[in-house]
């Protein structure tokens, strides 16, 4: 027996049955009108909004990536500020908050040594740049002293010679450091020539003739006193200045009033006596600045003392073939200690 449902399912089929029968005996059906197919329309899209930030989350995640940076970041190099001139700075940065500076001081430059002359011997030491000039002392063999300055044809340096302005010959001393020494600009003048004729010695006074006598006692005539057999018969003693460095002479030779060099000039502490030692007169090796005739020797250098002393021209083998020139010097204090003898051939 069939159920109302087995029912109802049999009867639709069997509808569709007979459907399908009629549509295949009827006429051909006609073609469906084509439809317009409808274009889609927009349709705007409404964003979803995002959710508010959590602020805290925010600041949360903020301090952990800063902490991460700072961990994973190289240190920080800085470079330290120009160095001033004569140092030389290391500088190194450990941390990117820590640096150590680490300064060395250079040498200073070095400093120029000082010019200055070493005597070569026992020398004058004159008040200018010639032998002209008064001598103000004198130097000893290699004694040292500062170069001030120097002529203007470099042949004399002027040097501070213990504490007062000095002159000394350059081919008497050793310069040392004195490439940029300039020239003096307090060169005193020159002193006036001195080429005159020496005093003529005092002759001694000629005896007064007696009064006429009786022819068969005439007085004998009177006699003149030979004249010196000597080449230089002329010796005058004819200045004595003070001089508180020691005792020297000074001089020239003259031949019939006319200065000439090449004359051996010899001294010592009595007439005759031993001979201390003996100068050239005139330009020569080792004093080519000297004038025609002119002499100079230190007797004395430690100070003034008084005493005897003595001066006259030998030859070369020592022969005396002048008069001798003698004079006391008074040491220390005024008076004379520095002599001036000149001689004469006439």
């Amino acid at each position: 027996m069939l159920t109302i449902t087995q029912f109802r399912l049999h009867r639709l089929v069997g509808v569709f049955t007979l459907a399908l029968a009629l549509a295949a005996c009827g006429p051909s059906a006609e073609p469906p009108i084509p439809t317009r197919t409808p274009m889609p329309t927009f349709t705007p899209t409404v964003a979803n909004e995002p959710p508010a930030p959590d602020q805290a989350a925010a600041a949360t995640a903020q301090v952990l990536m800063v902490e991460a940076t700072a961990q994973a970041a190289p240190p920080v190099v800085e470079v330290a500020p120009a160095a001033p001139a004569g140092q030389v700075t290391n500088t190194t940065t450990t941390t990117a908050t820590t640096t150590t500076t680490n300064t060395t001081t250079a040498p200073p430059p070095a400093v120029a040594a000082p010019a200055e002359i070493v005597a070569n011997d026992v020398i004058n030491v004159r008040g200018g740049p010639g032998t002209t000039y008064n001598v103000v002392g004198a130097a000893t063999q290699g004694q040292r002293f500062p170069v001030t300055g120097k002529n203007p044809d470099g042949t004399w340096w002027q040097i501070n010679f213990n504490g007062q302005t000095g002159w000394v010959f350059g081919q008497l001393v050793t310069p040392q450091n004195t490439g940029a020494v300039a020239i003096a600009q307090n060169i005193p003048a020159p002193p006036p020539p001195t080429n005159t004729p020496p005093p003529q010695p005092t002759q001694p006074p000629q005896p007064t003739q007696a009064p006429a006598a009786p022819a068969a006692t005439a007085a004998p005539a009177p006699t003149t006193p030979p004249k010196s057999t000597y080449k230089f018969n002329v010796a005058v003693v004819s200045a004595c200045e003070r001089q508180p460095a020691g005792n020297w002479f000074e001089g020239k030779t003259y031949v019939n009033g006319v200065p000439q060099s090449g004359y051996l000039v010899a001294f010592s502490y009595a007439p005759d006596a031993p001979i201390v030692a003996t100068m050239q007169s005139g330009p020569h090796e080792g004093y080519p600045g000297w004038d025609a005739g002119f002499y100079s020797h230190i007797i004395n250098i430690n100070g003034a003392r008084a005493g005897s002393w003595s001066v006259w021209v030998v030859d070369e083998a020592g022969t005396r073939i002048s008069e001798i020139g003698t004079w006391q010097s008074t040491g220390e204090g005024e008076g004379c200690n520095q002599a001036k003898v000149d001689f004469d051939s006439r």
